[in-house]
């Protein structure tokens, strides 16, 4: 069916959408192209609103007319849906009381690294401290060297090992 444009008098065909008011945005008038343009240059959907009522819908506006909380002041769990309850089977929901592995942490550290450190930095410096210690290139202090060498690849190993495991507490 076609729709005939809706401006007084106008006979060419309306395939152009416009609101009908504020209030009721999502029903339409329908223009040809040139209604349309001026319809369009003379619409303004603040037109007739308090000062208030316009600082209070750019408000909206800027989160989408989506409620919003501060940070930290609600409570995410109670508004997350949750059908197979993987938050509340966790044995402690507070993640920054768990604790890190102390093996891991040693390791962390023997490494010369800090625990943000992406895999692609511990393969570098793993690579750069294994050159550094290895016992063919310390000759005068092998032993200690070897040693060294020992307990970098371990640390090395518990770091990769890491990356794998989903749990920030490794039982083993």
């Amino acid at each position: 069916m076609k729709k005939i444009c809706e401006f007084l008098n106008c006979k060419k065909e309306g395939i152009y959408p416009a609101p009908r008011s504020r209030e009721d945005i999502n029903n339409y008038k329908y223009y040809c192209i040139e209604h349309i343009r001026e319809f369009n240059k003379s619409w303004n959907f603040f037109e007739g609103l308090t000062e208030e009522q316009f600082e209070n819908e750019i408000r909206k506006s800027t989160t989408w007319d989506r409620p919003s909380w501060k940070f930290g002041t609600s409570n995410y769990v109670n508004r997350i849906n949750d059908p197979f309850n993987f938050l509340n089977d966790r044995e402690d929901k507070n993640f920054s009381k768990q604790k890190i592995n102390p093996k891991l942490l040693s390791s962390w550290k023997l490494l010369e690294l800090n625990p943000t450190s992406n895999i692609e930095e511990v393969k570098k410096q793993y690579k750069s401290l294994a050159k550094k210690w290895h016992p063919d290139k310390n000759l005068k202090f092998k032993n200690d060297a070897s040693d060294m060498f020992v307990k970098i690849t371990n640390a090395y190993k518990v770091i990769i090992k890491s990356f794998r495991s989903p749990s920030i507490e490794d039982t083993n």
